[in-house]
């Protein structure tokens, strides 16, 4: 995904690459100048893919973790999209 800010590719470009299991305190991920900027980021990421592209925050916004996404819920997902497809094609 591109979001034409350079600041924001350095934070997805980190998340794609990241650990599944690994939790990361933000901040440590980021000066405290930038942390506002690296939240709306990891958000954005959030908010672009299905199932948060395996990402969640806590509660606080203080510390985000990579999370495996159970293949069952990729397979739901896909028969999901694929019905919605169909109907759509339908109409």
């Amino acid at each position: 995904m591109r979001t034409g800010d350079e600041y924001s590719e350095s934070v997805f470009e980190f998340l794609d690459e990241a650990e599944v299991g690994k939790s990361f305190t933000i901040e440590n991920l980021c000066k405290e100048e930038n942390r506002v900027q690296f939240i709306e980021a990891v958000k954005l990421y959030i908010s672009s893919y299905d199932y948060g592209g395996g990402w969640e925050f806590n509660t606080d916004y203080t510390k985000i973790r990579r999370i495996e996404i159970p293949i069952e819920a990729w397979r739901d997902l896909w028969k999901y999209k694929r019905l919605q497809n169909q109907k759509k094609n339908q109409s």
